[in-house]
């Protein structure tokens, strides 16, 4: 299948910010913040203790403790996120013994943008073992965090604090990702001790993750009805246009079929405007919608999506022609879900060419996501050369780039496929 144009934000935008209902709550210095999820868990998206305008918190205040809306505090995000990741509700109280002052002077406020995800919690005390299962999917760690966090859980004569943070969500990512059991273990000698002298548990938050790419058609004048049982919509590739004679042929001339080159380039993002985030969504495919890429063709509404748990981050990277583009996981494996060398706009790469070289804009090669993925799915890394050797070319006389979109999942393989065609 031709691969269309992404415009795809580098996830921790993506899927933090997409409509999975987050929520906002600003507290002034002195009050304290509440978090709560009535399903799922707290997952923190941003924060900020200081101050960014001059309206918010100024009721008494004079003008000189308001006039600082350049005050951030760069750690606030880590202090929420220890406090009230993978926790049905929390409290923060907004004050400079928690955060310290990041501007002497000014009157703070904390700001707090969160979301809640639908996932599992494990909690095993300390110097104590349990087991985390996948009957279906397997293990995807969104947090976990060893110390204590309140003083009901694993409740103990040494429970002195609720404040020890000591997050080992990398860590469990490492240990547990991509498995269907995972072993854990509380004890300091595998985390190390935050707190003396209080007994502490390991508390992990997760999800049994499956990946799964879906494919829907619908004819012109019809309407595409996306959806996810589990997890949120992600917009892979769209196209309302045509690409072939035979798909929504029947009945039509064939003269209305004969134009396979037509592409609405805008489709993709469209398409995520509608849907991206959302457990479901109907997309009409008509001209009153995406506009009319080829009049007098009869077209279609091609699309791909994944649904995916909040924390899968999808990842893009571009090179021009003969340089190289660089893969990587930090964690789990590489799995690519679109690519193209050819050119698809006239602006990218464009530096120092002629106007002929840049002027075909629907150059595509068919087979790029198969080649990216021979050399890099299932691998921690790869390195993959944009130039016509390794390609072939698509477009004499074109210069080229190298697109490609992916995803670092927790287990070696790729997305099964689900297809579904009118």
């Amino acid at each position: 299948m031709l691969v269309h144009k992404l415009s795809l934000i580098i996830l921790m935008l993506l899927l933090c910010h997409l409509g999975v209902d987050a929520k906002r709550t600003v507290t002034c210095e002195g009050g304290s913040a509440h978090l709560s999820c009535d399903f799922g868990f707290v997952r923190v998206i941003k924060a900020n203790y200081g101050r960014t305008d001059r309206t918010t918190c100024i009721s008494g205040r004079p003008a000189n403790q308001i006039n600082n809306v350049h005050c951030f505090r760069k750690s606030s995000l880590s202090t929420v996120s220890a406090r009230c990741n993978g926790i049905k509700s929390c409290s923060v109280p907004a004050v400079n013994s928690v955060f310290s002052d990041p501007c002497l002077g000014t009157y703070k406020f904390l700001d707090i943008t969160y979301d809640c995800i639908p996932s599992k919690r494990s909690v095993t005390c300390e110097n104590t073992q349990s087991v985390i299962v996948c009957g279906s999917g397997v293990i995807l760690v969104h947090y976990a965090n060893y110390g204590r966090r309140d003083l009901s859980t694993c409740p103990h004569k040494l429970a002195k604090t609720p404040h020890c943070y000591s997050p080992q969500t990398s860590s469990l990512r490492s240990r547990c990702n991509g498995r269907k059991t995972c072993s854990l273990s509380a004890s300091n000698s595998l985390y190390s001790d935050p707190c003396p002298g209080v007994n502490k548990y390991l508390e992990v938050t997760y999800s049994c993750f499956c990946i799964e790419m879906k494919r829907y058609f619908t004819c012109e004048g019809g309407s595409v009805q996306l959806g996810c049982d589990w997890g949120y919509i992600k917009v892979v590739t769209a196209n309302y246009g045509r690409t072939d004679r035979t798909t929504c042929s029947s009945g039509r001339l064939a003269e209305e079929l004969s134009n396979v080159h037509c592409f609405h380039e805008t489709s993709v993002q469209m398409m995520a405007n509608r849907c991206d985030g959302r457990k479901s969504c109907s997309v009409p495919a008509v001209d009153s919608v995406f506009s009319d890429p080829c009049a007098g063709t009869y077209k279609y509404l091609d699309v791909s999506y994944l649904c995916l748990p909040v924390s899968i981050e999808m990842k893009r990277y571009f090179t021009c022609e003969g340089g190289s583009v660089q893969l990587g996981c930090d964690w789990g494996y590489i799995k690519v879900v679109t690519a193209n060398y050819g050119r698809t706009d006239r602006t990218t790469c464009s530096s120092g060419r002629l106007a002929e070289e840049l002027s075909n804009v629907h150059c595509f090669h068919e087979t790029s996501v198969q080649m990216m993925a021979n050399r890099c799915d299932g691998r921690k890394s790869c390195s993959v050369p944009a130039v016509d050797s390794v390609f072939s070319d698509p477009c004499a006389g074109t210069y080229k780039y190298l697109d490609v979109s992916y995803l670092c999942l927790p287990v070696k393989g790729g997305a099964t496929n689900a297809y579904e065609k009118p």
